[in-house]
């Protein structure tokens, strides 16, 4: 009786140790971090005040600081409502963004006029800080030098996202 039961435990003990050196398992911690979305509010529009035709042509810039210049002088006319377009961006503080501008043509009375612009914040691992931050965008407009007298118009549109 006793070579029954010893065998009868250890069947039945070998079958055990052979399940658990089967199978193994491990665990993992699972997280996740919410953070505010990021938010991009309009203010002022990008204005390149009054230019003069029939010149030489060249660029007008109006820089973030709302500073402008040109490649040749005879393209300023005195204008007193220059600026550079402002927005108001809200991204989660110490996330890193980017912001995305991209180059349009003004439209109007005459030949469309290519328009690059800049941002005051630059474009790439821009940090947020939780709190409203100012992005100034300003541009370059390159003017014909037979550009038909008229307004001009175009919209762009900014994007900031989170790298």
């Amino acid at each position: 009786m006793k070579k029954i039961t010893f065998i009868l435990f250890a069947l039945i003990t070998g079958t055990t140790f052979a399940q658990n050196a089967a199978t193994d398992s491990g665990t993992a911690t699972v997280n996740a971090e919410i953070v505010s979305p990021i938010s991009i509010t309009d203010g002022t529009d990008l204005n390149f005040g009054r230019i003069i035709g029939n010149t030489a042509g060249g660029t007008v810039t109006v820089a973030a600081d709302n500073e402008r210049t040109a490649s040749n002088d005879e393209l300023l006319a005195p204008s007193t409502d220059v600026q550079a377009a402002s927005f108001t961006v809200k991204a989660a503080n110490g996330y890193n963004y980017k912001i995305t501008i991209p180059s349009i043509k003004l439209t109007g009375a005459g030949d469309e006029m290519p328009v690059e612009f800049t941002s005051s914040l630059g474009n790439t691992n821009v940090q947020g800080s939780g709190a409203d931050q100012t992005l100034n965008v300003g541009g370059e407009i390159t003017v014909n030098s037979s550009q038909a007298e008229g307004d001009y118009t175009g919209t762009v549109e900014v994007t900031v996202a989170y790298e």
